[in-house]
């Protein structure tokens, strides 16, 4: 691993030996790079004779994979062995929600903790995906301690599918299963000061035991539970770094709150150090264009031209990329709405074949696609759909046809196809016939943390008037999405304008004259 000079910003925040430490960093700024010096500094040098651990938390299973295998080519795998590692704040509740159960703090339904989290109850017996105007229901603790399933006062709280009928989801809890929403249920009541204090105080207990200090990356994905969580390890002694960008917080649909970050900061004064960035950064215009983006000022971005080449091509919403001819950019996921969900997975199956043969990557969603269809390997199994896509004498249904006599189980009848999964066969043919490769397509989502020399972005609010100047709020959440969609190049960024993208931001960007 080839391991750059640290900026003097990057020495400082890395060994700090403040207690509780934010790191303020603007895009380009090397934030993954800085958690890995950091975790390295505090777990040999400042901590190196404490039996407790460090620990990485992320919000993302790609972010934890990336850390830990940068602090384990950085500074040995065994950095991050026991009692050290890295999360994501879900595994961090599971612990702790786990750690409340073993020690008789919470009754939990069977008396054993679940052997199985998932992020949805969709393949559970009893859960529906439509519960209409019909009551959902969530896990939650009653005045004894007790889980017990309970009406959610909001859709965030109960997961998607959900249950509508509160014994099917009490079975399911008892048969060992759990989602992450009902993990972050169950420990925000037992963390709620008004319930019982004792819970608290053994969460802090817990991380203060087996923990010396927090390093958290990306800390503007909190939300209110995570906040609570990184509060009591600060009062069990636990020392903390924080590294984020105000502006690249986009986890809105697990309740993340950039205002809930800014009042943990400042009731616990963490100490801030400014490490605006331009490590990413190899032109001037790329340079000029983040610093004034970080700084919350007018910004100016230029239009795509013909013959521009880009590596990645980014925007808001998978359907964005599927519907866009006139660039040749192969999606990396899905449409959304694929009519029938068996054959949607059929087709991530076969879209996943094609983006490997082209970039070497898995699809999106694959992993999910081949449980959902029962398949444990697809070597040898779409080869035959694959060829007749290929074939632009083939009919597209034979394509269709392919998919269902390899994946259909007898006796079983399928949705029919409708027209966005007709329109999305058709546009990957006409991908796979190009003469030429095309352009690798992610959502901005997808894309946060990484970054490449050439990208092009499909937007239909942001202006390319030389006249004109963009002015984004970070209050609002997709504007934020726009802002790290705009920072992943390292050399040229150019703005594709959609007319009338239903996935443009919510909030009109707001422009000014230039001076």
């Amino acid at each position: 691993m080839i391991v750059h000079p640290m900026n003097s910003e990057q020495l400082r925040a890395a060994t700090t030996r403040a207690p509780l430490c934010y790191v303020k960093a603007g895009p380009g700024s090397g934030k993954t790079y800085l958690a890995t010096e950091a975790f390295g500094f505090l777990r040999h040098e400042r901590y190196r004779d404490d039996p407790r651990g460090v620990l990485g938390v992320t919000f993302a299973r790609s972010a934890r994979s990336e850390l830990a295998a940068r602090v384990g080519m950085r500074w040995g795998y065994r950095t991050i062995g026991w009692p050290s590692g890295v999360c994501t704040f879900d595994e961090l509740h599971r612990q702790l929600l786990r750690y409340l159960v073993v020690h008789g703090f919470i009754d939990w339904p069977s008396g054993r903790f679940p052997t199985k989290v998932d992020d949805s109850w969709q393949d559970h017996p009893g859960s529906t995906g439509s519960p209409g105007k019909r009551t959902r229901y969530m896990l939650t603790l009653n005045d004894e301690g007790a889980v017990v399933a309970a009406k959610a006062i909001t859709e965030r709280a109960a997961p998607k599918p959900c249950f509508t009928d509160p014994t099917h989801l009490t079975t399911a809890i008892a048969a060992g299963f759990c989602t992450h929403a009902d993990v972050r249920n169950v420990l925000s009541a037992a963390m709620d000061p008004q319930f019982k204090r004792t819970f608290s105080a053994a969460v802090s207990s817990c991380l203060g035991r087996g923990y010396c200090h927090l390093i958290v990356d990306e800390v503007f994905d909190m939300n209110h539970l995570d906040a609570l969580v990184v509060e009591r390890a600060i009062e069990a002694g636990v020392t903390v770094t924080l590294v984020g960008d105000p502006w690249q917080s986009l986890y809105e649909f697990r309740g993340a709150s950039p205002d809930e970050v800014h009042r943990v900061l400042q009731r616990k004064q963490f100490q801030t150090i400014e490490m605006p960035g331009a490590r990413r950064y190899l032109t001037d215009d790329m340079r000029t264009l983040a610093r004034r983006l970080f700084d919350e000022q007018p910004f100016a971005v230029i239009a795509a031209r013909n013959g521009d080449e880009f590596d990645i091509v980014l925007a808001h919403d998978w359907n964005a990329l599927w519907d866009e001819r006139r660039i040749a950019v192969l999606p990396m996921g899905r449409p959304s709405g694929l009519d029938g969900s068996e054959l949607a997975n059929c087709f991530v199956l076969l879209l996943n074949e094609v983006v490997r043969g082209y970039f070497g990557r898995d699809a999106a969603g694959v992993v999910e696609a081949r449980r959902k269809l029962s398949v444990e390997t697809c070597e040898g199994r779409i080869g035959k759909a694959l060829a007749l896509l290929r074939n632009p004498a083939v009919a597209l249904d034979d394509v269709w046809a392919a998919l269902q006599a390899e994946f259909q189980p007898p006796g079983v009848r399928w949705a029919i196809k409708g027209k966005r999964a007709t329109s999305s066969m058709e546009r990957l043919r006409e991908l796979c016939l190009r003469a030429s490769s095309p352009a690798l397509g992610l959502t901005i989502h997808q894309s946060k943390g990484l970054e490449w020399d050439n990208v092009l972005l499909l937007n239909g609010e942001l202006s390319t008037n030389p006249t004109e100047l963009n002015c984004l709020e970070r209050r609002h959440e997709d504007h934020r999405s726009v802002y790290v969609g705009l920072t992943r190049a390292r050399m040229k960024l150019r703005v594709l304008h959609v007319p009338g993208n239903p996935f443009s931001p919510r909030t009109p960007i707001a422009r000014v004259k230039r001076p």
